[in-house]
């Protein structure tokens, strides 16, 4: 007997939430939603407190993968959430409340408007078949992010007129009191940024702050900012949370808007061996990486088109570095003077296929990218 076809996260949640067929789930204003959150760990954690969470684990078929685990029902059903940023927003967290801990959300679009899968060439069904792999804090610039921000203003005032003198001078630490501080990072999710400032604003630029995006070949499935501080780090996993890395969360997307069985099929198969996947961490120095489970990751900073005769595969649960801050000033300083051409500073990282092999980034599977946002400005 074929089982029942898997619904739509988004649709499901606001039936269930109109529906008040759960305790848990419901209206605390217009658009707006509360969902308990309740730790596992704690003794007065009950099965009316994860019923929401095992509702979707039968809803979405992980059910039999994962009959009787509590913890894996939530990761399932955040991981879902927080897929879904254009339609839902997280608006308050007191998930640490001893009381009543819960999430509140907004709906922020009342319709979901998915993107459809690009069409793709007969030739791209042969590509598909791939060689899979597997084996809270305020912010106050250190000294050595300071002298890495110096060199890099030095650099850039040359080409800039008059309009920007106000960057002139040494980069000194801002002011407690004219600086906020970035909201407490989530329980499950990284520090999303505010709106970001122009350029012409007087803003402290971080090293910390980066631009991550999800890609599953031409499909860009996730986009965001985040902060991954000097005391803090960023786990990129699928459905695998580890509390005790002490670090901020970010799921790899479901694969459930795809339309493609091909692409669907191959690209779960990297997925199952993410897991743990891959930890990031930014330091004065640059950005780093640990690649903690079976999918192999390989990843460059050069030109993904041009293939690269000893592709750099990240070593399991070694740290390496991504990109060097010190280089990076290095290539900059080469290509002010005219010597050299524009440094690369976006951080490719493909899972689960050799890469750079000469084939268009679009055919890759997962790519993920990283840009530090602080490189956009000079």
């Amino acid at each position: 007997m074929q089982s029942p076809p898997k619904p739509q996260f988004a649709s499901w949640l606001i039936e269930q939430v109109e529906t008040g067929q759960y305790a848990g789930p419901s209206h605390v204003g217009q658009n707006k939603f509360r969902v308990p959150w309740k730790h596992n760990s704690r003794k007065d954690c009950n099965d009316e407190d994860n019923k929401i969470f095992r509702a979707w684990a039968v809803a979405s078929g992980k059910i039999n993968e994962f009959p009787n685990d509590k913890a894996r029902w939530k990761t399932n059903f955040r991981c879902a959430l927080n897929n879904l940023s254009e339609r839902f927003k997280m608006i308050k967290d007191n998930s640490k409340n001893n009381d009543d801990p819960h999430k509140i959300y907004e709906i922020i679009n009342t319709e979901q408007n998915h993107p459809s899968l690009p069409t793709q060439d007969p030739q791209d069904d042969l590509d598909m078949i791939p060689d899979i792999y597997s084996s809270p804090t305020e912010y106050f610039p250190s000294g050595n992010e300071i002298n890495l921000l110096n060199n890099l203003m030095a650099l850039d005032l040359d080409n800039h007129g008059t309009e920007e003198q106000l960057w002139a001078g040494e980069y000194n630490q801002p002011n407690p009191a004219l600086l906020g501080s970035y909201p407490a990072a989530a329980e499950n999710h990284p520090q999303v940024l505010p709106h970001q400032p122009s350029y012409y604003e007087v803003t402290p630029l971080s090293i910390y702050d980066l631009e991550i995006s999800i890609h599953y070949r031409k499909r860009e499935m996730l986009k965001m900012t985040v902060n991954i501080s000097s005391t803090t780090r960023l786990q990129l996993h699928y459905q695998h949370e580890a509390p005790e890395l002490n670090a901020d969360r970010l799921c790899f997307p479901s694969t459930d808007d795809l339309l493609d069985h091909k692409q669907i099929e191959y690209t779960n198969r990297i997925l199952s061996n993410i897991q743990r996947g891959l930890l990031l961490e930014v330091r004065n120095t640059g950005i780093y990486a640990v690649r903690q489970d079976r999918c192999h990751v390989f990843a460059s900073t050069s030109d993904p088109s041009v293939a690269h005769p000893d592709p750099r595969k990240l070593p399991q649960n070694s740290m390496v570095e991504l990109l060097s801050f010190e280089n990076y000033v290095h290539e900059l300083r080469q290509f002010k003077e005219n010597n050299s051409g524009s440094p690369e500073y976006t951080i490719n990282m493909c899972f689960g296929e050799k890469f750079p092999d000469g084939k268009p980034l679009e055919k890759k599977l997962i790519i993920v990218k990283v840009v530090p946002l602080i490189c956009r400005h000079f």
